[in-house]
């Protein structure tokens, strides 16, 4: 007889983001790897927003074609309607088996929601399109994009400003992500009231009593980047609330 092996792997989806969707076996941040991360059973995902020489919204977290589409060239000096026509195949990571994957428009992302209605998005504004866009254009476009699954989206960003013009507008739920730990007692943290605050796991210090910071009792704090179960259990346990991961599978426990 074979032995069962009762040894407990995987955490509830809602303790989990799939961080750029499925990038551990997808390329990120296309509708393929969100949809693939939904697909595995994540109810929150996490995308990134770059914008075009145009000032229109696209899902890609860097402002160079290099890392994911194999050119040296800015995402600032390319209209949109170019880029979307670009690979996002992360050909050096991933090999050639993603080709068709193209960048997509952050609309993508309104298609995706409105076909899976209980899944929540968390999309972060890169800081790197405010001097190329300003903050109010930035706000402006992405919440003209996404008030059709505003219910269903946390906007959020390393810039505080961001954060708080998202707020300005009275955008349902706003997320911060900290750009160093002591930011989380800061005066601009508390102005946000985020409902979503994101760190780096190695940020965190290791002596921190989580559960009587007064801060948290109102936001979820969501660490990132966790590949490890055991390093996942221990933040969880010391009152982490959810945990930011390329591997949504393993942690859901997916053969």
């Amino acid at each position: 007889m074979t032995a069962i092996n009762k040894t407990k792997v995987s955490f509830n989806a809602s303790q989990l983001v799939a961080h750029r969707g499925y990038r551990s076996k997808y390329p990120e941040n296309t509708k393929l790897s969100l949809l693939k991360a939904i697909e595995a059973g994540a109810i929150f995902i996490e995308l990134d927003v770059q914008f075009s020489r145009d000032k229109l919204p696209i899902i890609y977290h860097d402002c160079n074609l290099l890392r994911v589409s194999g050119k040296n060239k800015p995402v600032f000096n390319i209209n949109r309607s170019s880029l979307i026509t670009e690979t996002a195949s992360e050909s050096e990571r991933l090999g050639q088996a993603f080709q068709l994957e193209t960048i997509s428009p952050l609309e993508d992302l309104v298609s995706i929601l409105t076909q899976n209605p209980k899944v929540t998005a968390f999309v972060e504004l890169k800081d790197e399109s405010i001097s190329h866009c300003g903050r109010e254009e930035m706000i402006k476009k992405t919440a003209g994009v996404l008030y059709e699954v505003a219910e269903n989206t946390v906007i959020m960003s390393f810039d505080y400003e961001l954060c708080l013009k998202a707020r300005d507008i009275s955008w349902p739920q706003v997320g911060a992500v900290l750009e160093t730990w002591s930011d989380l007692s800061s005066d601009i943290i508390s102005q946000i009231e985020p409902d979503y605050i994101f760190v780096d796991q190695e940020m965190i210090p290791k002596d921190y009593d989580l559960n009587s910071c007064e801060v948290l009792q109102k936001s979820k704090l969501v660490a990132y980047e966790i590949d490890d179960i055991q390093t996942g259990r221990k933040l969880l346990e010391r009152g982490v609330h959810m945990l930011e991961t390329y591997e949504i599978e393993k942690f859901l426990g997916i053969p």
